[in-house]
C-alpha cells in the first residue's frame, strides 16, 4: 500500500533529493506543486525545529495528510558570530541572491580564507495530528573564499561550499556522485520517516 506524504517546500532542488532518499520506500511525494495552494510561510522561529514545526503545522491544516517540513541553520568553525538560522539575514537585512555570496566571501577573508562547517537541519512530521521532530547535525564541508566557476546549484553558497568527502564543490556534485558517498543526513532522515509512518 503506497502511503502519502506531504514535503512542505517549493524549493525544487530540494524535492528532488527527497524523492531520491525515498526511493522504493512505497511513499508518494506530494508538494505544494501538485495541489492548488499557494501561500509563503513565515519562518519566525528561534530554532530550526521552531521553522520546520511552523511549516509543517500550516500545511498539515490544509493538505489533511502526513507532512514533513525542514529547516537548516548554519555553523562556521571560525567564526564567532555563527550565522545560525539566520544564513540569508545579516544585521536585519535579508541577504539578496547576489549579496549572499560576497558576504561570506569578505567574512572568510577575515579568517583565513576558509573554515570547517556545517548545516544542522531540523524535521519535523506531523501524522494523525501527532508531531514528531528530529533534529540532525550534517558532514562537515569547506566553506572557501575561492568561488567555482560553475553555476550555482541548490542554493546561493554551493559556489563555495566544497565537499571534503567527493572532493568537489556542492555546485558540482551530479546525482551519481551522491550515489557513491553516504551522507549523515540522508541515512538519518530516511530512518526518521521510516520509523514515523512505520515503514
Amino acid at each position: 500500500m503506497e502511503i502519502k506524504l506531504f514535503y512542505a517546500t517549493k524549493n525544487k532542488f530540494k524535492i528532488e533529493q527527497m524523492e531520491d532518499r525515498i526511493k522504493g520506500l512505497g511513499i508518494n511525494l506530494i508538494t505544494p506543486y501538485d495541489i492548488d495552494i499557494n501561500i509563503e510561510v513565515k519562518e519566525i522561529g528561534k530554532t530550526v525545529l521552531d521553522n520546520a514545526l511552523i511549516k509543517a503545522k500550516t500545511y498539515y491544516n490544509l493538505v489533511k495528510l502526513p507532512v514533513i517540513a525542514a529547516d537548516s541553520s548554519l555553523y562556521v568553525e571560525k567564526f564567532r558570530s555563527q550565522p545560525g538560522i539566520y544564513v540569508r539575514r545579516v544585521n536585519g537585512k535579508y541577504l539578496e541572491d547576489d549579496e549572499i555570496e560576497e558576504y561570506y566571501i569578505d567574512q572568510l577573508n577575515r579568517i583565513g580564507g576558509e573554515s570547517l562547517a556545517y548545516y544542522v537541519t531540523g524535521l519535523a512530521l506531523i501524522k494523525d495530528n501527532k508531531i514528531f521532530l528530529k533534529e540532525i547535525k550534517e558532514d562537515k564541508f569547506i566553506l572557501t573564499n575561492k568561488i567555482c566557476k560553475a553555476e550555482k546549484t541548490h542554493d546561493q553558497l554551493s559556489r563555495i561550499e566544497f565537499d571534503i568527502k567527493l572532493n568537489k564543490y556542492f555546485c558540482e556534485i551530479t546525482k551519481e556522485d551522491k550515489e557513491k558517498i553516504d551522507y549523515i543526513f540522508d541515512e538519518k532522515c530516511v530512518e526518521f520517516i521510516k520509523d514515523v509512518l512505520e515503514i
